[in-house]
């Protein structure tokens, strides 16, 4: 397939490690993460991409065979919080911990991070400093648009090089990497497009529209999907608030058929492959 590269990952989680879930997810829900996994493998293997998986650590532990799965297909794998705690309830110490334990979970050739609930914003600038200090090369935790939960407008929507103080401002001599997630900007609005709800509540041709409309500016589009959204059998959660529960759950089942068809009309790669490929490594 010809045309520009973009960036697929998915977000390896459980269901109740979703923001909006959390709080009311039973204690005894089975965990099913390796079962949007291998949807996820497949219809990457259909296409031939290649794809990041932000793995949560713990998900990773409980299922120990998981990290070989994805890699054994030549997949990368990234790290996505031990347990999907947001930066804005961590402190550096903390964070620089869970870092530490990522090397021994997911492996010293871990080399990108994303934040649960992509909490990176000016409160928790401070990350991206820790995860140079520990040995990361890139991030992808800047959503370019406010939403009700996350987001940090003002940030550029082209892959660049973060101040470490203020995530908002291009540093050339910046040591990470940052991917935010893909925006349409209309005038001076921007509207998240790139993955979740969004990526949901959209008609699958606007999105690919958009994506190549980035391409023919040179732009790569960074797009993501969660492990719970391509599992058929993911369970319903009973969220007390209906707005949350919508946000959660609106047209979950056709993530599987967006996602194959992404895939048919766009070139996708990882992180990692799209950093040597434009020789930024």
């Amino acid at each position: 397939m010809a045309g520009m590269l973009n960036i697929i990952s998915i977000d390896v989680e459980e269901i109740y490690h979703a923001e909006y879930v959390r709080p009311y997810a039973p204690t005894n829900i089975r965990p099913r993460a390796p079962d949007g996994v291998r949807e996820a493998l497949f219809l990457l293997d259909r296409s031939g991409a290649e794809a990041t998986f932000f793995v949560v650590g713990e998900v990773a532990e409980r299922h120990p065979g998981l990290l070989s799965a994805i890699r054994d297909r030549g997949h990368e794998v990234g790290f996505h919080g031990y347990s999907h705690k947001p930066l804005w309830r961590m402190v550096p110490e903390e964070f620089k911990d869970e870092l530490s334990l990522a090397k021994k979970v997911l492996g010293r050739d871990c080399r990108g991070f994303r934040a649960p609930s992509f909490s990176l914003d000016l409160k928790t600038a401070w990350a991206l400093g820790v995860l140079a200090e520990e040995g990361y090369v890139y991030d992808s935790s800047l959503f370019p648009a406010r939403t009700p939960l996350y987001g940090l407008p003002g940030t550029p929507i082209v892959p660049y090089r973060p101040s470490l103080s203020d995530p908002r401002i291009m540093d050339k001599e910046g040591p990470i990497i940052e991917f935010p997630i893909l925006t349409l900007e209309i005038g001076k609005i921007r509207v998240p497009l790139g993955g979740g709800f969004y990526l949901r509540l959209v008609p699958i041709s606007l999105l690919v529209k958009v994506i190549q409309k980035l391409n023919r500016r040179g732009i790569p589009a960074i797009v993501y999907v969660h492990s719970w959204e391509l599992d058929p059998r993911t369970p319903k959660i009973a969220i007390r608030s209906p707005w949350k529960f919508f946000i959660t759950y609106y047209r979950i089942r056709d993530v599987l058929g967006k996602l194959a068809y992404l895939l048919s009309r766009a070139r996708f790669t990882s992180f990692m492959n799209y950093l040597e490929h434009e020789g930024l490594m």
